[in-house]
């Protein structure tokens, strides 16, 4: 499992969430934090808003991600396609 900085704020009305420098506030809708035994890393799973992805057919489209999304992504472990 790897590694990531994370910082997690509330000032009661307003939370973030910001994991390896990259702001995710905005998308994330709740986390749960497991501090586990002395000596091991505590663990965070993140919930993400989800929009509807029902299947109603196939097309190929140009998929854009918002300001910041694929660099959090690669920070997450995730491999962008080639481009092609």
């Amino acid at each position: 499992m790897s590694r990531h900085q994370v910082e997690i704020g509330s000032d009661g009305l307003k939370h973030s969430l910001t994991i390896d420098g990259h702001d995710i506030s905005r998308g994330a809708t709740g986390l749960t934090l497991t501090m586990g035994c002395a000596g091991t890393l505590p663990q965070l799973e993140v919930d993400l808003q989800l929009i509807d992805v029902s299947t109603v057919g196939s097309i190929e489209a140009e998929v854009i991600l918002g300001a910041g999304v694929q660099d959090v992504l690669v920070a997450l472990g995730w491999t962008p396609p080639a481009d092609g």
